[in-house]
Formats: structure tokens, C-alpha cells, sequence
């Protein structure tokens, strides 16, 4: 009796509330999570999030970040206790939306000391304990997208990549460590751009486009990069920028970074001609 009862609790569904951002992953760790007999609540960010899921939950609303209070109410609803965080949300767009905020969330916003990442992700994880959420590691449901130290590609490095490579990554922790920026471009040992709040994608143009040619991209976490938030990602669009504006190498810091849509990405790159590795 006691083992059937014990079989019975293991195939029950459980509940995972998904803030979702932009793109590939959400929808992607969605499946993951149903496949791990998890029933998926999915609060998109925006219509582009919400139509990025293709159908792949359980149920789905589209909510702006800026209803804090009916963000939290959804999940009490639905009796969800735990939630992940994953997708892009771009920062300048956030920063827009302070003026929007509901009166939860104008109380939460006076809490914080200043517009850091990682400051807010600590408020952030403060909110949710609050409000009885626990916040469940992104990698919880996509482990498979993280990469030991590989060269994913087949085209050789020039020496003046692995110089440019070495020089970017101490240039990176550096940079990281004092929370200044994710991703780097160099070109001939000089640093060309550090992403500050305009996101990746501007920073390989910004950067690519002062190098003209030949820039190396790196990117890494945050020195003290929380497993819940934020994760960095590369993916197709990642390659198709780095090859629009004539860069020609993308390295990762390994384990520690996601790659949405692995294997199209790393095709892409090597029809492109853009090395691809971590590190």
C-alpha cells in the first residue's frame, strides 16, 4: 500500500509558474518542464513572448511586469509555489516601464538602491520568498543547453583570434566583476565595446563596426551571476549579427552560458565562417 501510495505522489503533477521574456527558451523549458510531469502557468511579458510560446503550456496569459499585483495573484490562483524566470527582457524597455508600475510594484521599486542586474535580481528573489515563491534555477530544466569547454566549429583560429580571445576574456572578468558588462568586443588586444544597457545586439554592432572587420566577441556571466536570473545566451541571431557586421569569432565562458537552438546554431555558424567555441 505504502509503495503504490509513494508511485501515486510521484506521478502527480506538480505546478511551475514561467515568467517569460522573449524568444527560444521559455518555450523550450516549458516542454522540458511538462516532460519532468510538471504542469506549466505561463505569464508572458509581452505579445511577442506570449506568441513565441507556440502553444506550449498548459495555460498561458499575457501580463506586463509592470501588475505586480496581478502577477502574484495569477499564480495564488492557480496554487503555484514555484516559478522560474527565463527569456530575454530588454533593459531599456524595463527602465521605460517604471513609470507604469502599480502601487506593489512602485513599493517594491523605492526598495532598490540602484539599477543594477544583480541588484535587482536580489530584490527580486526577496519579493517572491514574500509572496511564499520559490524560485527554481533555470537550469533545472535546460542543463542540456549549457556546454563544457568545446570548439563547436570546424574552421581554424587565426593566432591573432587566440591572442584576441586570451586578451578578451581577462578584459571580461574584469569587467564583470565590477558589473559593468556581460559581453565584450576586441580587436587586436583593444577592447572595441563593452555592452552596457543597449543589450547585446548593439553591442556587436557597435563594436564590430569600429573594428571593421575581424572582431572577437565574448561573452561570460556576471562574476557573481545568480543561477535564477538572467543566464547569458547566444543563439542564431547571436551568429547572424556577428557575421552581418563582419565579426568572426563568438567564444563563451563553458558551463555557464546557454546556447538556444544548439545545433542550428553552431550550422550557422560554420556556414557563416564564424568560430565558435567555450572556454
Amino acid at each position: 500500500m505504502k509503495a503504490n501510495f509513494n508511485l501515486m505522489l510521484s506521478q502527480m503533477q506538480k505546478k511551475l509558474g514561467i515568467i517569460a521574456g522573449e524568444g527560444s527558451l521559455p518555450r523550450e523549458l516549458s516542454i522540458n518542464a511538462q516532460n519532468q510531469n510538471y504542469e506549466t502557468y505561463i505569464l508572458a511579458t509581452n505579445w511577442k513572448s506570449f506568441f513565441d510560446l507556440q502553444g506550449k503550456y498548459t495555460e498561458a496569459k499575457m501580463i506586463s511586469p509592470t501588475q505586480s499585483q496581478k502577477c502574484f495573484d495569477y499564480f495564488k490562483a492557480n496554487n503555484i509555489k514555484e516559478i522560474v524566470f527565463i527569456g530575454k527582457v530588454h533593459k531599456l524597455w524595463a527602465i521605460s516601464q517604471i513609470p507604469f508600475l502599480d502601487s506593489l510594484g512602485q513599493s517594491y521599486f523605492k526598495r532598490m538602491i540602484n539599477l543594477e542586474d544583480n541588484t535587482f535580481h536580489h530584490l527580486l528573489a526577496q519579493i517572491c520568498d514574500e509572496q511564499g515563491l520559490t524560485i527554481i534555477p533555470q537550469s533545472k530544466f535546460l542543463s542540456h543547453l549549457l556546454s563544457p569547454k568545446e570548439v563547436f566549429t570546424t574552421r581554424n583560429l587565426t593566432e591573432c583570434e587566440k591572442k584576441d580571445i586570451e586578451y578578451g576574456f581577462q578584459m571580461a572578468k574584469k569587467a564583470s566583476e565590477m558589473e559593468v558588462s556581460q559581453t565584450i568586443v576586441v580587436k587586436n588586444s583593444s577592447v572595441m565595446a563593452f555592452e552596457a544597457a543597449e543589450g547585446t545586439d548593439q553591442t556587436i554592432q557597435r563594436g564590430c563596426q569600429l573594428a571593421r572587420s575581424g572582431a572577437v566577441i565574448i561573452k561570460i556571466p556576471w562574476k557573481k551571476q545568480s543561477d535564477k536570473f538572467d543566464l547569458p545566451t547566444v543563439g542564431c541571431k547571436t551568429i547572424k549579427n556577428i557575421a552581418k557586421y563582419k565579426g568572426t569569432v563568438l567564444a563563451i565562458e563553458a558551463n555557464s552560458t546557454f546556447i538556444a537552438e544548439k545545433e542550428k546554431t553552431i550550422a550557422l555558424a560554420n556556414k557563416l565562417g564564424i568560430a565558435f567555441l567555450a572556454i
